[in-house]
């Protein structure tokens, strides 16, 4: 090969260098850059920011607790309850009285009667007697009914209040159910997502390796390749003296093997890391593909695609709210509950208040009965009829008086513990009002999660978009660069 020759091709190698180099100062500081956001990280950030909504919700658990405050008021009621057997007692002794009083009035009617004008005064004053015994049936029935009402509202206050003792606990243990959930699935996807984060972040010390040495090799290998174009000017300029033309040509001979060696050299440094950089991205996508399988692959068997807990956890939100409309409406039924056992403890105190008049009419009527059979001697045989209805009218005068400190009693101390019971249900109100509108928050950070996370999915990688691409152009660099070693090593022997 001629000297002419010989510049041409060291001047080709010059520029095909310089081409490479420059090619690569452009691309490892684009194969550096970790600023760039990857699918990788979206799925990362979406999972703490969901952990990070469900720790930072209410803790339902107190809610699980809120029954036992309130059983006190149920064994305070099951008391009453006792009271209204009693009542129960009293007014089925009033009935039985009235009966007895009506029979004991219809046998002196009929002696009365017997007795002719004589026994015709009597005989009005125990149809008195008898008209008011049957009001004295008719009120104690009405007191009967109004109790058994009574009882049945209290029954259904013990049912509701059931109701919502049980939607105060599904809340309480769907909303553990979600934390224990979402802790799982973190305790899970944090790990491997950790491991192939840092797995994949291994190529980026083997990168900037390459970057350093194409660095501290290119500025030598530019110059002594200028060197050695310059040397074999010289030469050719020496032509027609051939000792310093033989000078100049041993000296560029020299340089091209020097710069020879020194890019081999640097080739297989670059070589072997290169095959790092290829072995690592292998590895990293080998275990993407893995992490894709485990975790992303929703018809993959087992429990940890996040796709299908997220949405586990999700529904189970979609019940705890549910939960607390059930919780408003069952809480609304109680409250007009309470308000109706109320009054109608109230309504059976105003039915009582009917038989006292009854009862003081009774009275007058069994004075005049004794009136009337003391001075009429035609009659002096239902003396004992009289005597009768005198002892039941004090029985039933004497379960009034029991009734009357039973209801009273009922009436004051339900009243106070259920009035009691309604403030204190409004203050749990208050606070499940609060609770629902942080598991509503909640559960509308969920759904904006998974629709993220729906996002970061589809075409999940670790490495920013583009990567590999470069990866490929970086290599074909460093692949052109050994081809450029050989081309310099052919000048160096055809000297």
């Amino acid at each position: 090969m001629s000297v002419t020759q010989s510049i041409t091709e060291v001047t080709s190698i010059s520029k095909k260098a310089e081409s490479i180099f420059s090619e690569l100062d452009s691309l490892f500081p684009q194969l550096l850059d970790k600023s760039e956001k990857t699918s990788f990280h979206h799925l990362l950030s979406t999972i703490e920011s969901l952990q990070a909504s469900i720790a930072s919700s209410k803790d339902s658990a107190a809610l699980a607790t809120f029954g036992e405050k309130y059983n006190p008021v149920f064994e305070k009621l099951n008391e009453k309850i006792e009271d209204l057997n009693s009542l129960d007692k009293m007014i089925a002794e009033i009935k039985e009285d009235s009966e007895q009083m009506e029979l004991i009035a219809l046998n002196a009617m009929v002696i009365s009667v017997k007795s002719g004008e004589k026994g015709l005064a009597f005989s009005k004053i125990t149809e008195n007697l008898q008209r008011l015994s049957k009001d004295m049936f008719t009120y104690s029935d009405k007191l009967s009914a109004e109790e058994k009402q009574l009882l049945e509202d209290i029954n259904n206050l013990k049912v509701i209040f059931s109701g919502i003792l049980d939607a105060q606990k599904s809340i309480a243990a769907k909303d553990s159910e979600c934390t224990n959930e979402m802790n799982s699935l973190v305790s899970k996807v944090t790990p491997a997502m950790e491991e192939l984060r840092n797995e994949a972040g291994t190529i980026y010390p083997t990168i900037e390796q390459t970057r350093d040495s194409v660095h501290q090799n290119s500025t030598s290998i530019l110059s002594s390749l200028q060197e050695l174009s310059n040397t074999l000017r010289d030469a050719e300029r020496y032509e027609s003296t051939p000792d310093a033309q033989t000078r100049y040509i041993e000296k560029a001979k020299n340089l091209a093997s020097t710069i020879s060696n020194s890019m081999g050299r640097a080739c297989q440094t670059f070589a072997g890391n290169w095959s790092e950089v290829i072995e690592i991205l292998d590895k990293a996508d080998g275990s993407r593909m893995d992490f894709e399988g485990r975790f992303l692959n929703r018809h993959a068997f087992g429990n940890d695609n996040i796709e299908r807990s997220l949405e586990s956890i999700i529904n189970k939100f979609r019940i705890i709210i549910n939960e607390f409309n059930k919780y408003y409406t069952v809480q609304k039924d109680l409250e007009t509950t309470c308000q109706g056992i109320t009054s109608k403890a109230k309504a059976i105190y105003s039915v009582f208040e009917n038989l006292r008049p009854v009862m003081s009419r009774l009275h007058h009527v069994r004075i005049l009965q004794q009136i009337e059979v003391s001075k009429n001697e035609a009659i002096t045989s239902v003396q004992d009829s009289v005597t009768d209805m005198d002892n039941l009218i004090n029985a039933a005068n004497k379960s009034l008086d029991g009734m009357e400190s039973v209801l009273e009693s009922f009436i004051h101390d339900t009243s106070t513990m259920l009035s009691n019971f309604v403030l204190s249900i409004h203050k749990d109100n208050d606070e499940m009002t609060r609770l629902k509108a942080d598991k509503e928050t909640c559960y509308s950070d969920l759904t904006n999660g998974q629709s993220n996370l729906v996002t970061a999915i589809q075409n999940f990688t670790v490495f920013p978009n583009g990567f590999q691409n470069k990866c490929v152009q970086a290599q074909q660099n460093l692949q052109d660069f050994m081809r450029l070693n050989a081309e310099i090593g052919s000048i160096s022997d055809s000297f």
